[in-house]
């Protein structure tokens, strides 16, 4: 097993780890681990409604790292310039997931943080 294929899988569980880590409310705001754009770290409430809709783009991201560094592993009589391409591919396919669901995350931490701004105004 070469280290491309280790870093891939290992991402592919870090990702998945923090997506219902963040979900679930098991790991709150902070500035380490998680989606921070828009209003996601606005508060806990948004932090949760942001991560709940980002999680399954972020599970998809953490299959495109596992699918990539299986694939690197078990296809046979692989070239490391093949490896190199799966590899790249995965990798450019989980960073668009990681992209939109950061844009889903953001939409649904706005949409929480108003929702609660209007509930306050009435």
């Amino acid at each position: 097993m070469g280290l491309l294929e280790i870093v891939l899988i290992v991402s592919a569980i870090a990702v998945s780890w923090t997506a219902e880590a963040t979900a679930r409310g098991k790991l709150g705001v902070n500035s380490a681990v998680g989606i921070r754009v828009g209003y996601v770290a606005h508060s806990e409430e948004a932090w949760l409604a942001g991560h709940r809709a980002a999680r399954p783009l972020l599970h998809a991201s953490s299959a495109a790292f596992a699918l990539a560094g299986v694939l690197s592993l078990v296809i046979p009589g692989i070239t490391d310039e093949t490896g190199a391409v799966i590899a790249l591919t995965g990798c450019l396919i989980a960073l668009g997931l990681v992209i939109a669901a950061s844009v889903k995350a953001g939409r649904a931490a706005e949409h929480a943080v108003l929702e609660s701004v209007d509930g306050k105004d009435r």
